[in-house]
């Protein structure tokens, strides 16, 4: 294979810019692991050190790590106008600049490229996702397709509804969602803003495995449902909170500004945006109370009559289990898609994110329309 890239071999390599307890923690060693460990589908190197910036073929910089321009520029020398500066953050435009209150204007011409998890980045910052059953899902690395549970064992005996929230300051209204929705059904929360306790709670440092993290299991293995709700309503912001428990067979509750339709199969979840809590309440209990699918179809035509749909019985938000597999990435990131656009020709070339504060900020269009609210005005 011929030698391609700046350090002349056959890989690329990107320098990552990091600081502060991110460096030095499992916060960095997790992210990168699956780079590191050779498992994405194409290979690429990744470095902290600074003094390989002329050889890397790209840097990363990572925005809650980012003081002020010129600081980074201290550190890293002069640029070269061919080399990509790519931003990437794990965290919404809200607490990306939370350690060092950087100003997004300032960053205005700074950055090439863009790593996120919304769906306009360069690079997708993935914190899970859902294929098809079959050759879709041969397609990825083992470690991301273990067989998930289809069926549940002990519906009778199942309780109604789990959530796990450790942090209670957020932007999307979603304990005092929990909270209202606790005075018309039994939800259990765990986590420093519940009153019961599983383990410890679970960061973005700490290397877990969904299919053996006790807390995960005992959610999976007693509960209907599971509130999957988002510390903030931005555009495309989907977190692990949706995805580790879909190995399990329980129902997600969602809330968040995501399009869900596009991430998930028809009829595998519920949004709780869609309901105030008493409604939402009133919702889960019948489908608690009502397991199967139910066709109130034409018993000699077998056709459902146009005013009669389907009842969307709690067996059927089972259903989709049989024909997609979720992901299990757990308390790592998806990284891989860095190195395989670093192996893509396009990726170098020249594009400047000149408004950096209106792609990151405006564009993410946090908190929309003031959803967080909406249930409060029914």
């Amino acid at each position: 294979m011929p030698k391609r890239f700046r350090s002349g071999e056959n890989v690329p390599t990107v320098v990552v810019y990091v600081t502060g307890v991110q460096a030095v923690n499992g916060w960095y060693t997790n992210h990168m692991k699956d780079i590191v460990d050779g498992k994405c589908p194409l290979p690429c190197k990744v470095t902290k050190d600074l003094t390989q910036v002329k050889k890397a073929d790209a840097v990363l910089i990572h925005i809650r790590s980012l003081t002020t321009p010129t600081d980074v520029l201290k550190k890293l020398g002069p640029r070269d106008p061919s080399q990509p500066w790519v931003m990437f953050e794990v965290e919404t435009e809200l607490l990306a600049n939370s350690v060092h209150r950087t100003k997004y204007s300032t960053l205005d011409n700074f950055f090439n490229r863009t790593m996120y998890y919304r769906q306009d980045a360069d690079i997708r910052l993935l914190h899970g996702f859902i294929v098809k059953r079959g050759p879709d899902a041969s397609l990825l690395p083992p470690m991301w397709r273990l067989p998930s549970h289809v069926t549940q064992d002990n519906f009778n005996s199942r309780k109604l509804a789990v959530a796990f929230i450790s942090h209670c300051k957020d932007s999307s209204g979603r304990l005092t969602y929990v909270w209202e929705l606790q005075k018309h059904m039994k939800v259990h929360l765990y986590g420093r803003c519940g009153n019961l306790t599983c383990g410890k709670s679970l960061y973005v440092d700490h290397n877990y495995h969904i299919e053996d993290e006790k807390c995960l299991k005992m959610a999976g293995n007693n509960y209907l449902f599971f509130l999957a709700f988002e510390n903030a309503l931005c555009e495309d912001y989907v977190t692990e909170k949706l995805y580790n428990l879909l190995f399990y067979p329980l129902v997600p509750v969602v809330m968040g500004a995501a399009d869900y339709s596009t991430l998930m199969p028809p009829h595998s979840y519920i949004n709780a945006l869609q309901y105030t809590p008493q409604q939402l309440a009133l919702k889960l209990t019948h489908l608690a109370k009502h397991p199967q699918y139910v066709c109130l179809c034409d018993p000699l035509t077998k056709t459902t009559p146009p005013l009669q749909p389907p009842r969307q019985e709690y067996a059927k938000y089972l259903e989709w289990r049989k024909y997609y597999q979720p992901s299990t990435v757990g308390g790592n990131r998806v990284f891989c898609d860095l190195c395989v656009r670093l192996h893509q020709p396009d990726f170098y070339q020249h594009n400047v994110i000149e408004n950096f504060r209106e792609w990151f900020v405006v564009r993410s269009n946090c908190n929309r329309n003031d959803t967080v609210v909406d249930w409060l005005r029914h």
